[in-house]
């Protein structure tokens, strides 16, 4: 496939009309020169395009073998990879994704059909080897995304078997936002040439954000300050970090009983949850999202204006991560973290901050958006037109434009429509069939303990 026509379909998915430079350097040098590459890039500089690039530009379409893997830490990075790689690649390229809590047997049958490309985390790409599910014998190249994460998350005995199982000749692309200390030597890395971007004015993320310190009295007092916080800034897309599993699902109560459009995100949370909380945050069905560091990275979110740092991070990794969820490829936000008389003494990698005081409460954090649970998806073969069939041929409460969002999942979907109408609708369409189908119909609510 060609360049031209790479950046054709970047424009016409995901509005993309020109490459950035470190984008354009990590397209360059995979073109002229044949060693492995290291990129380093700021978290939200765009490293997704500059790895999908050279692999899509060196598939064989006519090739029924799996020529690229696409190795990442978490579920959440394989499904918004898998995304963006469907977008900009021809139909004739086959993608498949593969992570653990997908189905398994699903996943099998997909591999058998040998795509040209696989997306998939590391123990699940294990599991299909020792079942002998996958070949990796005619990879051509490897991407090792957020490598650094993958060896935090426990992933080193895995990824040393994987390795040894694709060709010697297979060319390795390893990415991350942190600099990583030392190689495992079972990477073994040929000729590596590395591309180094975390200093890049134009691409660090800490030229794009406004910090301050938020006082608050005292411990019991923080969950009330930070209802002063959210209702002083604009109702505009806020990601709360906690340090901890309950601590985000204490906020995350308190902020409900609030009348405060949020949902919650964390590991605990079964797979449809966690997807749920990501297209509901996106469709403007919440404002808020609560989370442990696990949505620090990964998570395919637009728009986050305002990150709220709930708890002083525990590592100057999680701190750059998290403040990375804001201020995007060229996008400015603010980042707020909460004190009190306990955090007097920040860690030595924050810098100094002013403090940031509460304005008048102006604000309602509350949406007019609601979104549509309905039990099918992409398993029974449904697509966005025939959801928007559905919709507009069964019932009035909705013109055209006021559909919003559309989210298909393997087995259910997900629409955004006007909060108001959302009752309607649902009424409407429950005596139907969708594309010969019965399904269920719901408001989707976040989850719920």
């Amino acid at each position: 496939m060609t360049s031209d026509k790479i950046l054709e379909n970047l424009s016409a998915s995901i509005g993309v009309n020109n490459l950035n430079d470190m984008q354009q350097v990590t397209l360059t040098t995979a073109r002229s020169k044949s060693g492995d590459i290291m990129l380093y890039s700021p978290t939200g500089s765009g490293k997704t395009l500059a790895f999908l690039l050279p692999c899509i530009e060196m598939i064989n379409e006519v090739q029924e073998e799996i020529q690229v893997i696409i190795i990442v830490p978490s579920r959440e990075l394989a499904i918004q990879i898998k995304d963006v790689t469907r977008a900009i690649s021809p139909s004739c390229i086959n993608v498949t994704c593969c992570y653990g809590g997908h189905n398994f047997l699903d996943e099998a049958r997909a591999l058998q059909a040998l795509p040209h490309i696989v997306i998939v985390t590391p123990g699940r790409l294990h599991d299909h080897i020792k079942r002998g599910t996958i070949s990796l014998a005619h990879v051509r190249i490897m991407v090792l995304d957020e490598f650094d994460k993958s060896l935090e998350l426990g992933f080193a005995s895995e990824m040393a078997s994987i390795i040894e199982h694709v060709p010697q000749e297979c060319r390795n692309i390893l990415t991350s936002a942190t600099h990583i200390e030392q190689m495992p030597p079972f990477v073994k890395l040929n000729n590596p040439i590395f591309l180094d971007f975390c200093n890049n004015g134009s691409l660090a993320t800490s030229t794009r954000l406004a910090m301050w310190q938020v006082r608050v009295k005292s411990e019991n007092s923080r969950l009330d300050a930070l209802l002063r916080l959210l209702m002083s800034l604009a109702d505009e897309r806020t990601i709360i970090f906690t340090n901890y599993r309950d601590t985000s699902h204490e906020v995350f109560t308190f902020l409900l009983k609030n009348n405060v459009s949020a949902v919650l995100y964390h590991g605990a949370l079964n797979q449809i949850d966690r997807e749920k909380a990501v297209a509901l945050f996106n469709n403007g069905s919440a404002i808020v999202m609560v989370a442990t560091d696990l949505a620090s990275r990964g998570l395919d979110i637009t728009d986050v204006k305002h990150i709220i740092h709930y708890q002083p991070p525990l590592s100057e990794e999680v701190f750059t991560h998290r403040n990375g969820r804001t201020a995007r490829v060229n996008e400015c936000g603010n980042v707020y973290v909460m004190r009190t008389p306990h955090d007097e003494t920040l860690p030595s990698f924050m810098p100094s901050l002013q403090d940031y005081e509460c304005k008048e409460n102006r604000n309602t954090k509350k949406t007019s958006i609601a979104t549509i649970f309905i039990s099918a998806g992409r398993k029974e073969k449904i697509s966005r037109g025939d959801i928007v069939g559905f919709i507009l041929a069964g019932t009035h409460a909705i013109s055209p434009g006021e559909i919003g969002k559309i989210d298909i999942f393997d087995h259910y979907s997900l629409v955004a429509v006007p909060s108001d109408a959302a009752s309607a609708i649902i009424k409407d369409l429950l005596p139907l069939k969708l594309k010969k189908q019965k399904v269920k119909l719901s408001i989707a609510k976040p989850v719920r303990y």
